[in-house]
């Protein structure tokens, strides 16, 4: 008898989890044979997307983070397996859901879920889906190792399934093609380049106060390029660009397939996040050739191994001696840009999901 997949992509949108909900679906490999493909979300906003031809749509408008989401839709009560690509699960079907955890920023940096209404959601949920969730899959072993030391989950029921990178769109373009980006955005032949605005865990009052000091003392010419901006610019980093005018540049939101130029286009992509769980925008830069200088924190090491220089993101004078170390080093940005292409190859989504379908048909065979 054919099985029936519930696959919620209400967050198709979102980064990060949009990016690996995008991607699942795009490399879905599961013949409509052996289990009929539901795809839970917007009907308008899942048609922009590249999505099995044999799914089902099923219009699903709960918002995240919702009292309702708790219920789910009913015709969840139909399907055999969910796969809920985040922690935001229907309490009611849980016993059936695959559930994807991404990261633990809202238990760890609590301003993120401030209220205590939040902060007891997420302590439900996340303790609901330990003892009851069908199969648990974390993104990379830093969150699964994560998941047993802040609550207590067992290691041997939780699979690592990492992100991956799309090298269809994230591939190196022809040099007329960054040239007009450039022109195009008004940027500078040179720039170093970050993203990730308006997020804590970033970590961006660091990177802007290091930099400063830099420019300061003549040290650094390169002004900083920051991208990602998809709501207001927050308040203290517009302050913080009219205090050091023509060096701190905000690109406005890209289109996907634009990204790689910005990325290409920048000397060094400099990433000082205190907390990933998985980190696109590494792999991202890595892939066109850009040269990575990476925060030491939590996953990062994992992900990008000896293939980006580091630095300790709670210590100024690390970042500053390794950022001018690397921009006087041609030899070294050459080895670590050569190293960067390799590892990004190492995330190609149809590799990194093969667990994901092995998982998968385990499960169809036991349900």
């Amino acid at each position: 008898m054919q099985k029936k997949i519930g696959y919620d992509a209400r967050m198709i949108e979102n980064s990060g989890i949009g990016i690996r909900i995008q991607h699942i679906l795009k490399f879905w490999s599961l013949k409509n044979k052996d289990a009929k493909l539901f795809i839970f979300g917007d009907p308008i906003l899942l048609k922009k997307y590249d999505l099995p031809k044999h799914a089902e749509i099923v219009p699903y408008l709960t918002k995240i983070y919702s009292p309702k989401e708790f219920l789910g839709h009913p015709k969840m009560a139909e399907m055999d397996v969910l796969d809920i690509p985040h922690f935001n699960v229907p309490l009611r079907y849980l016993r059936k859901c695959i559930v994807t955890i991404h990261d633990l920023i809202p238990y760890h940096f609590k301003e993120t879920h401030a209220s205590i209404a939040k902060r007891l959601y997420l302590q439900i949920v996340l303790r609901s889906i330990k003892w009851f969730a069908k199969s648990i899959i974390a993104v990379s072993k830093y969150t699964k190792d994560d998941l047993v030391k802040s609550f207590g989950y067992r290691s041997e029921t939780i699979s690592v399934v990492y992100n991956g990178i799309d090298l269809g769109n994230f591939a190196k373009r022809p040099q007329t093609k960054v040239h007009s980006f450039i022109k195009t955005y008004h940027l500078p032949k040179q720039y170093l380049f970050t993203v990730g605005i308006g997020k804590t865990h970033k970590n961006f009052p660091f990177l802007l106060s290091t930099l400063e000091s830099l420019w300061k003392d003549g040290s650094l010419k390169l002004p900083l390029v920051i991208g990602g901006i998809s709501k207001e610019i927050p308040t203290e980093l517009l302050d913080f660009q009219k205090q050091n005018p023509n060096r701190i540049l905000f690109l406005e939101h890209l289109p996907y397939d634009q990204l790689p130029l910005a990325y290409q286009g920048a000397t060094m992509f400099v990433y000082p996040s205190l907390f990933e769980g998985f980190g696109f925008p590494v792999l991202e830069a890595q892939s066109v050739g850009c040269v990575v200088l990476s925060s030491d924190a939590s996953v990062l090491p994992e992900v990008l191994m000896d293939s980006a220089v580091f630095f300790d993101p709670k210590d100024e004078e690390s970042l500053r001696r390794t950022l001018l170390t690397l921009l006087s080093n041609q030899k070294l940005q050459k080895e670590t840009q050569k190293k960067g292409l390799l590892n990004a190859n190492r995330f190609l989504w149809k590799k990194v999901l093969q667990p994901y379908y092995k998982l998968y048909h385990s499960i169809l065979i036991e349900t």
